[in-house]
């Protein structure tokens, strides 16, 4: 018995518009993807009058139909061409009049580069709200270091750089290189093992970490946060050297000094060799001019001395007996001084000429040390001078005072100074003027008196005169 079809087409039915469709499927599509990231490949592109572009993201299964107004493709930094790999942000809608699912698209950058640049820019960020890039915390690089721990790949052509430049500069300093990868997934940890290593050991004076130059990807083990840490942790500067000048990595911002390069990296680890001779030659120069000064400062303290006993003693004879002595002591310790300063400049020069004709790698601490020999050997003798010169003063002052007018005072002597506020003596009528004030020290008390006028007579002169009459 055959099955009968029903012929009653009067049951219930809602019937829809193409358009009802479209703008219900709109409406939903732009709810639920109103703001979509997406990576792919651009294909069919189309470039017509209006500026705006139309084209095809797709990867190895699908493809979605997008378009680009003109206002936002304008802000593209690059070329879009077919076959660019790009992460687009855009919307879904449905254009009505075809019923075409298509992607609106408002920002577009390139894949890979622009991932990783958002990672660097988020990272960098973070790390300088830590205070990682302080420069007030940053390690000083040493002048002279006497070993260089280089953290880099041994087979690569940053190291052979590094290497022949400090060679070239600074022969005699030691070079401990610590092999680890500079690229991939591994080379954040081994780095970052090397540093504590190199910080273990405590050998090296600084610590150069080098790589040669690549893209954002080759040199992304250098922008990792571990690492950071652990290159802001070191007690040993840390001098980066990677890529080339126009390349930064998070490394550079952490270490204590950044190098555009290797081989400026080791222009700034490693002084020249004539630094060293300039060294040594001004430290001869720093000798020569304290031994003049403090002679000069015995020289002077001495002719002051000389100068008072002669307006104060009363005996001419243990004056001039004492002046000619002080110039005997002037005198041996002028020749001393000339002496040790010639034997000093021989030696420090014989030293100058061994350093041009040896290595700097096998005589610099022996020549430093000689040199600070020399430096002890000139302060002792240069003390031992003293020491004799003030024991000839003090001798020189226990004679002024037994002499000394100042004892005679109570046999009516008496010390005029011009007031009270100085100790200058008044002992010629045109150290003072009408109306100066002048204070007069007594045996017992003072006086204070003003000048009324004065006279170049000498009292001196009257009474040899006056004695000679009568005599």
């Amino acid at each position: 018995m055959s099955e009968q079809i029903p012929t009653d087409l009067t049951d219930p039915r809602e019937i829809y518009s193409v358009s009802e469709i479209n703008q219900q499927l709109k409406y939903v599509i732009a709810s639920n993807f109103s703001l979509l990231w997406i990576e792919g490949e651009i294909s069919n592109l189309a470039r017509p009058a209006s500026g705006h572009l139309y084209f095809s993201i797709k990867d190895k299964n699908a493809q979605l139909r997008c378009v680009m107004f003109r206002n936002s493709n304008q802000r593209v930094a690059f070329e879009i061409s077919n076959g660019l790999q790009v992460v687009i942000r855009a919307k879904a809608s449905l254009y009505e009049a075809r019923g075409d699912l298509q992607l609106i698209v408002d920002g577009m950058e390139e894949a890979g580069f622009g991932a990783l640049q958002r990672q660097f820019e988020v990272l960098k960020s973070k790390l300088y709200e830590q205070g990682l890039f302080d420069e007030g915390s940053k390690n000083e690089i040493p002048t002279f270091p006497s070993e260089i721990a280089i953290i880099t790949s041994p087979s690569s052509a940053a190291i052979k750089d590094y290497l022949q430049v400090a060679q070239r500069r600074y022969p005699c300093c030691k070079m401990a290189i610590y092999s680890v990868p500079v690229q991939g997934d591994q080379a954040a940890g081994k780095i970052s093992s090397a540093i504590r290593a190199a910080n273990t050991h405590a050998k090296a004076d600084v610590i150069v970490l080098i790589r040669g130059g690549g893209s954002i990807e080759d040199l992304w083990s250098f922008n990792d946060e571990a690492l950071a840490h652990v290159i802001a942790a070191s007690e040993i500067p840390i001098v980066s050297g990677i890529g080339h000048e126009i390349d930064y990595t998070i490394a550079d911002f952490v270490a204590d000094l950044r190098a555009p390069t290797p081989s400026i990296a080791a222009e700034l680890t490693c002084p020249e060799t004539s630094a060293l001779h300039a060294m040594l030659i001004n430290s001869q120069r720093i000798l020569k001019r304290l031994s003049i000064e403090l002679i000069n400062n015995l020289a002077q303290s001495t002719d002051w001395l000389s100068q008072r006993l002669q307006r104060t003693h009363p005996s001419t004879t243990i004056i001039n007996s004492q002046k000619q002595a002080l110039q005997r002591l002037l005198d041996r310790l002028q020749r001393s001084r000339q002496i040790h300063t010639k034997d000093n400049r021989y030696k420090l020069q014989h030293l100058l000429h061994r350093l041009r004709s040896q290595s700097p790698q096998m005589l610099l601490e022996a020549q430093r040390t000689r040199v600070n020999t020399l430096n002890s050997r000139l302060r002792e003798t240069t003390h031992h001078q003293f020491d004799q010169m003030s024991h000839k003063f003090q001798l020189c002052t226990a004679t002024m005072n037994a002499v000394s007018p100042l004892n005679t005072l109570q046999r009516g002597y008496s010390i005029t100074t011009k007031n009270q506020k100085t100790s200058e003596v008044i002992n010629h009528h045109s150290q003072v003027c009408k109306g100066d004030q002048l204070t007069t020290y007594l045996a017992t008390g003072e006086v204070v008196s003003r000048v009324e006028s004065t006279s170049s007579k000498n009292i001196i002169e009257d009474i040899s005169t006056s004695n000679k009459n009568t005599i």
